[in-house]
């Protein structure tokens, strides 16, 4: 299983945090997304992590793709 880290840009509250969360959790192959709105970073767990899905995902709700953090 994969762990990938992301920047996201955006995220400011606990709504923010389980949409962001909850909408990454939809992605085909990601088990687990834990967001930490302090540090602006979502933790990825799956196999594979598409990460050009999870940046479409991200702008589509709203949220800047900042990279691999």
């Amino acid at each position: 299983m994969n762990k990938v880290r992301i920047l996201v840009q955006g995220m400011n509250c606990n709504h923010c945090k389980l949409n962001v969360e909850m909408n990454l959790k939809k992605i085909r192959g990601i088990d687990t997304a834990v967001a930490d709105i302090v540090n602006g970073e979502v933790l990825l767990t799956g196999d594979p992590v598409d990460l050009d899905q999870v940046r479409s995902t991200l702008q589509k709700i709203g949220y800047a793709y900042g990279g691999l953090g």
